[in-house]
């Protein structure tokens, strides 16, 4: 090797030399990324029938004060789909195993925050897994990194919340949940499936829809939960200046929300305000309608997987946010039928829920996809790591 680059510098000394300094200006091979995480390429296409056989739905009812009912029994449910009365084949309370999977930003806009997520790491595998479930790590901002594979470690699990290194201000929210969805479909079908996303209501640079993302969720009957993170306030921990002004003095940028009072934290809030009734925009967004205007991804897959969100403000909200998907997830019916009303154009199929109880509220995923999905493309995800 040494003589032939000798050979090379006195054939050609203009050449080795602008060669030598293009070797020393490269990077380290593992500058990148350290040797317990994967960077993903997100967009390989997942896989599934246009069939419809048997659809399950995980149901949550609650009393007037929003507290938990059990003991409710198959003969309490009536189901419609698309409006057509269905017979129920099963019925049992939710206590499957848990696969999990932990989506985080990375970004440097939720500094301030998340050290509050990362000092109650621990409690997901406590409050949240139960005794025989596993989670996996996915950090996301410009890049979407595997920090853990699926593991029942609560020590592994703890170390890669903790070690989570920030990034750009990107937020590829729909990019990570999908990586999570794809994750998810190989895992053991007894398992029952969850993401949980802790994150700001922010889409800035994915590949994959939000819609397609939402779409395949309910395909593969995934239940999504939500930590708002409030970039705002993260940039109030970490820094005791005030918030310098966006618009000239007496100017506002934008309406305020009826009935609030018009501060900066009002204002922030309003970025992320979705419609009322965000169903109509949820089943739109299933259906690929283009063009649609919504400012709350993260209560839109909340809403379209029948999960549900929380928005902790420090440790002890998340916490309790923690313990409240934990009970959510183990308070829940499975309900299953085979649908009666299918036919072979792909539509979206409306699930309705009703208990003869007019105390009582029910919340379920609105309903499912029956028939073929465009699907996202771009280059497969690199194998996950060998631990």
């Amino acid at each position: 090797m040494t003589s032939s680059l000798t050979t090379l510098r006195r054939r050609s000394p203009k050449w080795f030399a602008a060669t030598c300094c293009l070797l020393l200006c490269l990077p380290p091979a593992t500058a990148q990324q350290s040797s317990d995480e994967r960077v993903i390429s997100v967009g390989e296409e997942l896989i599934f029938g246009s069939d419809v056989s048997v659809v399950t739905v995980p149901i949550t009812v609650t009393d007037r004060k929003d507290k938990y009912v059990d003991g409710l029994e198959m003969g309490d449910f009536k189901i419609f789909d698309n409006g057509t009365p269905q017979e129920i084949d099963s019925f049992e309370v939710a206590f499957l195993p848990i696969s999990l999977v932990i989506c985080i930003q990375s970004s440097s806009r939720v500094e301030g925050i998340l050290s509050d997520i990362q000092n109650t790491a621990i409690l997901f595998t406590d409050m949240v897994l139960g005794e025989f479930g596993q989670a996996a790590v996915i950090a996301f901002d410009q890049r979407i990194r595997l920090l853990q594979d699926f593991t029942a470690d609560n020590k592994k699990i703890d170390k890669a919340l903790k070690g989570l290194k920030l990034g750009s201000d990107a937020v590829r929210l729909s990019d990570a949940v999908y990586e999570g969805i794809r994750m998810l479909d190989k895992r053991p079908s007894s398992h029952r499936k969850v993401i949980i996303a802790i994150s700001e209501s922010q889409e800035t640079a994915s590949v994959v829809s939000l819609g397609e993302t939402m779409r395949t969720m309910q395909i593969k009957e995934i239940m999504f939960y939500a930590l708002h993170l409030s970039s705002l306030k993260g940039w109030l921990k970490r820094d005791d200046k005030p918030i310098p002004p966006t618009t000239p003095p007496g100017i506002q940028a934008r309406a305020s929300i009826p009935g609030t009072v018009d501060t900066p934290t009002a204002q922030m809030q309003h970025n992320v305000r979705a419609t009322p009734n965000v169903i109509p925009i949820v089943i739109d967004l299933v259906r690929g309608v283009k063009n649609l205007i919504f400012n709350n991804p993260l209560e839109l897959m909340v809403e379209g997987t029948g999960g549900k969100g929380f928005s902790p403000d420090n440790e002890d909200d998340v916490q309790n946010a923690l313990m409240g998907i934990g009970e959510d997830l183990r308070s829940q019916y499975l309900l299953s039928y085979r649908p009666t009303n299918l036919n072979d154009s792909g539509i979206f199929h409306r699930i309705e829920v009703e208990v003869p109880y007019e105390q009582f509220r029910v919340r379920a995923r609105p309903g499912y996809w029956q028939g073929p999905a465009p699907v996202p493309t771009g280059e497969p995800a690199e194998p996950a790591p060998q631990k």
